[in-house]
């Protein structure tokens, strides 16, 4: 049930107006996401901790800079998901009836990311270079038609994507034998080691990293990188043969046929996905585009916007109704950090799987 948000901000200035309309559609949306799946994912039981990291003051404006843990008892299953290390900066301010209120609420989560990208694109500011919270607003804006008109067409989006995972979900579930791996390795892919892997480093209540690899949270997101070290924990080799590359030996981006640098494809989710669909002959074999059901823990889920995979995850449990058929994926991934996270409760809709088969010596 949606309820509206508007009355936590400051909707005389500016700032409050963006920010109200802002977390109002991200809550409308991703409601009307969750709630289009036949998967039940809505919450039975949810905790969260707090972890307030700075605190700033300036012409009577507070700012906060928090950190959020949670753990969320979905519908669909008895194993609760977990998630930590969500970033949130916040600045409360007196409102015109006396009260303190939001100006600012900016959280960093993969709804809020697509709907920020969204109002970006809408007043014509590159999303790469600058952040919501940095813009300036018209005078005068119209706040409530450029919302109405990002929600409009992400629902739009959403249900169609979504009209197309239904589908696959009733094809997988009348015959899953039929979807079953077709393309051979001369290794198989050892399943429970990436799984394994997965679990270690992952933590719903702390933010962890193999001190083993360069952390690329910072850069955009650490996911690719999460998932590339678990499926190299699972013994498939890295690859720096030809022009389709798999490695990591240090932070510096080399595509020599040496065992040196990093590839793009180790710690980028399209470069990864590139990879996948173009490597021949030695390394990582596996098939990519096919029913995103289908997949296997140890095999990657992404999710795409506007054709480019946004985020990588991978697969760490499937989840089964009484009667064996399945109703959705588990997964673990870094920034957003998140473990047994239900596939279906992103925000991001667009999604595609890539199922690791294992590698060829040549």
């Amino acid at each position: 049930t949606y309820n509206s948000l508007s009355e936590y901000f400051n909707t005389d200035n500016s700032y409050g107006k963006l920010y109200s309309g802002f977390c109002n559609t991200s809550l409308q949306y991703l409601i009307f996401a969750r709630s289009s799946r036949s998967a039940d994912l809505h919450y039975e039981e949810a905790s969260f901790v707090i972890t307030v990291e700075k605190v700033s003051v300036k012409s009577g404006v507070y700012t906060v800079n928090y950190t959020i843990s949670e753990k969320v008892a979905f519908a669909i299953c008895d194993t609760p998901a977990e998630s930590c290390g969500i970033e949130v900066e916040a600045r409360i301010s007196k409102g015109s009836d006396g009260s303190y209120k939001f100006d600012i609420l900016a959280e960093d989560t993969d709804v809020n990311l697509l709907i920020e990208e969204n109002v970006m694109d809408y007043l014509g500011y590159d999303y790469e270079q600058y952040y919501l919270k940095d813009m300036t607003i018209p005078e005068g804006f119209k706040f409530d038609n450029m919302y109405s008109s990002i929600l409009k067409n992400l629902k739009a989006e959403a249900e169609s994507h979504i009209l197309s995972q239904e589908e696959m979900l009733t094809e997988y579930n009348a015959n899953p034998d039929s979807f079953a791996l077709k393309t051979k390795a001369k290794h198989q892919y050892n399943r429970d080691k990436a799984v394994q892997y997965s679990y270690k480093w992952v933590d719903g209540e702390e933010v962890v990293r193999n001190p083993d690899y360069s952390d690329y949270s910072i850069y955009g997101g650490n996911c690719q990188n999460y998932v590339s070290q678990s499926i190299f924990a699972s013994g498939i080799p890295m690859d720096w043969n030809g022009d389709e590359q798999w490695k990591w030996f240090d932070d510096w981006s080399d595509t020599s046929e040496t065992a040196t640098g990093r590839s793009g494809s180790w710690s980028g989710t399209e470069y990864f996905y590139e990879y996948c669909c173009k490597n021949t002959g030695f390394g990582m074999v596996t098939e990519t585009d096919g029913n995103i059901y289908s997949a296997q823990p140890g095999d990657v889920i992404q999710y795409v916007v506007d054709g480019w995979a946004h985020h990588s995850v991978i697969v760490s449990k499937v989840v089964y109704d009484d009667d064996g058929n399945v109703v959705d994926l588990l997964i673990n991934s870094n920034t957003t950090d998140r473990v047994d996270y239900p596939m279906s409760a992103y925000g991001y809709t667009d999604i595609r799987v890539i199922r690791i088969v294992g590698y060829n010596d040549k």
